[in-house]
């Protein structure tokens, strides 16, 4: 795909209606790398975010950790 670049788009408004139901961040550690999974529960008093982190090991590619992860997630739903 020779002469494509990249488009950057600018959001002049965010729906207040559209709340991710998690969030998954990759951080650098020492030994490989960190996930951390935020998932949003409901509450009335507030928004309530639940952190979990997972260590992937330098061995694993982060394919292989997304992929067990999201299976992870989605048989606990």
């Amino acid at each position: 795909m020779r002469g494509l670049t990249p488009q950057v788009s600018r959001c002049e408004s965010i729906r207040s209606d559209t709340i991710p139901s998690f969030r998954i961040g990759v951080m650098k550690a020492m030994n490989g790398r960190i996930l951390e999974v935020s998932t949003y529960k409901p509450n009335n008093h507030g928004p309530d975010w639940t952190n979990e982190m997972f260590i992937v090991p330098e061995d694993q590619t982060l394919t292989q950790a997304l992929t067990t992860l999201l299976v992870l997630k989605g048989l606990n739903t």
